[in-house]
């Protein structure tokens, strides 16, 4: 049985489209916010708990659940977090080393698919 010229067109228009349709549904990139903590000198502190939070509401609504996010800095004074959404975050570090009690607070600003990082000065309480 011969293949006609147009069931072959038809098969090669269907196999474009099917992988252009493949290849156009690029995933959707992670919205990530970077906190770096430092000491007033301006090094870098690890083990420093950073606490990312919805910022206060508008009187009467509800807010947004999943958007408070705990996590401690490495050895570079970085603290990644991954959201799905854009969102305003308070930003609020702490570190407790002997007697001494380390704090210091910022906001982020997180853009859908991107990297956003601040630097969060912690100062000795």
């Amino acid at each position: 049985m011969k293949n006609s010229p147009h069931k072959i067109l038809s098969t090669i228009v269907l196999l474009f489209f099917t992988t252009l349709v493949f290849i156009s549904c690029e995933k959707e990139k992670n919205t990530i916010g970077i906190i770096k903590v430092v000491n007033s000198s301006g090094q870098s502190m690890g083990g420093v708990t950073v606490v990312l939070n919805q910022q206060n509401t508008i009187p009467g609504t509800d807010p947004i659940d999943n958007l408070r996010k705990t996590g401690v800095t490495d050895a570079t004074g970085k603290a990644s977090f991954t959201y799905k959404h854009e969102a305003i975050l308070d930003v609020s570090v702490n570190k407790n080393l002997g007697n001494d009690t380390y704090s210091g607070s910022g906001v982020i600003r997180l853009l859908r698919g991107k990297t956003e990082q601040i630097t969060v000065e912690a100062v000795k309480q």
